[in-house]
């Protein structure tokens, strides 16, 4: 092996060597970065949850705007989301059940507060509907726009839960089929519907007088 052969291979291991240091910082910088993002979460999983969803910052006291008992209640519901997946845009088809059900009741802690405390109203209770749907068809049947949307797409969000849940189809002569959930179908409504009403929610409230 002549000294040009040698220096080509010395080259070409400092070349790998400097390849795999760089490759090495990636995954350490990108192990960081997920590790402070748990720890942000933790810290303050209402506003992580939030600001994740709409991918913007809140800019609004939420604690001070619902009250503590409703925070900490909304607040424990985003963990549960927050531990099922920490990155909206990434929600897989396959966590989604368990992901709309805790994140449904992250919106009512809201919800509720607002139709007791804001709107001062006894929630109502609807034939065929359940509390937590009731409380959505209170918000449909506002005149105020961003209300009724509110309302109708909480109704929906909550129909595609109810039958990921509920997939038995019973027919005439009494036999019963399991129907095949639709996550995938689930996850595009909830991707393209859910961050609607928190950025309506959040503009609702903060333009609610101090």
């Amino acid at each position: 092996m002549n000294f040009k052969e040698i220096e080509n291979m010395e080259h070409q291991a400092s070349s790998i060597e400097s390849e795999v240091s760089e490759y090495q910082k990636e995954i350490i910088a990108d192990y960081l970065e997920k590790e402070n993002k748990k720890s942000s979460a933790k810290e303050n999983p209402f506003v992580y949850f939030y600001e994740d969803i709409i991918e913007n910052p809140i800019a609004y006291d939420f604690e001070k705007g619902l009250g503590l008992v409703y925070y900490k209640n909304a607040s424990a519901d985003a963990l549960t989301c927050i531990n099922i997946c920490d990155d909206f845009y990434r929600l897989s088809s396959w966590i989604i059940n368990g992901w709309l059900q805790n994140a449904l009741k992250f919106i009512d802690n809201i919800v509720l507060h607002y139709i007791q405390e804001v709107l001062t109203e006894i929630p109502k209770k609807y034939p065929n509907a359940g509390v937590e749907k009731s409380r959505y068809k209170q918000l449909s049947e506002k005149t105020e726009n961003e209300l009724r949307i509110i309302g109708i797409i909480l109704e929906e969000l909550y129909d595609l839960r109810n039958h990921l849940e509920h997939r038995t189809r019973i027919f005439s002569d009494g036999r019963q089929e399991i129907l095949r959930p639709q996550y995938n179908k689930v996850r595009r409504t909830v991707v393209k519907k859910y961050p609607h009403v928190l950025k309506a929610l959040l503009k609702i409230y903060k333009e609610l007088p101090d």
